[in-house]
């Protein structure tokens, strides 16, 4: 999940400036899941985990400050990696801040966390950039939801529901139900039923055989993303 993470960084930072993208500037809220239920025999793999994540995030802080500090970059590249440390002087106190949350995460909040960072990724290559953010459990109910985009100042919300295992052919399924709430609409504008399985796809989708978890749950990222990801860029395509 890192990579992903790390690799967007670096094209966001660094290779965007000046360029013009193809969305027109929305926010979105990706709400943390609260449970999962998973098969026993996928038991032993939540605490690598959630193991890994605690690792990844303190890889990722020491990424930001080795960028914040690194000096050897040519005279080309000078006023967008400026821009960038200027930007991680602000971003890296914020994320030491997450250090107690990070601590605390549980395996089935990959879901959110790393359909945020997929988001980012699809919709924030170019300015005029998005705010995509993940938040706590909220309820999802409509009124509540209506409340928490009127107070956020947000377009969209996603959210999650039934996240759940089942064997296929012999194989573990991991399915889960993907909600796309829309501000404007007051209402939800999508809620769909999507699987992941155990293959790793590669890039940003590579996962781990041997912890079969990780993989359901980065393909139920995977199919979630695509559902959402094709409303947002049919309702946010700048006219051309």
């Amino acid at each position: 999940m890192q990579k992903l993470f790390t690799t967007f960084l670096l094209a966001f930072s660094l290779t965007s400036y000046g360029q013009e993208g193809r969305w027109k500037p929305f926010k979105l809220l990706v709400i943390q899941p609260d449970t999962a239920i998973i098969d026993k025999s996928l038991f032993g793999d939540r605490d690598s985990i959630e193991a890994d994540n605690l690792k990844s995030y303190y890889s990722s802080l020491k990424r930001y400050e080795d960028l914040l500090n690194f000096k050897d970059y040519s005279k080309e590249m000078e006023k967008s990696f400026k821009e960038t440390q200027e930007r991680l002087q602000k971003e890296i106190p914020l994320m030491k801040a997450q250090e107690e949350k990070v601590k605390k995460f549980k395996y089935y909040q990959t879901i959110s966390q790393y359909s945020t960072q997929v988001y980012n990724f699809y919709f924030n290559e170019y300015e005029p950039f998005s705010t995509i953010v993940e938040i706590p459990n909220q309820k999802t109910d409509t009124a509540s939801l209506k409340i928490l985009a009127d107070t956020s100042k947000a377009d969209y919300i996603v959210f999650y529901s039934s996240i759940h295992t089942v064997d296929k052919d012999d194989l573990p399924i991991l399915k889960l139900t993907t909600s796309l709430y829309s501000k404007k609409d007051n209402k939800v504008i999508l809620s769909k039923e999507t699987e992941g399985d155990t293959d790793s796809r590669g890039d940003m989708w590579t996962c781990n055989f041997n912890v079969r978890l990780s993989c359901l749950l980065i393909n139920g990222v995977r199919t979630s993303t695509d559902e959402v990801a094709s409303v947002l860029r049919q309702r946010q395509i700048k006219a051309k």
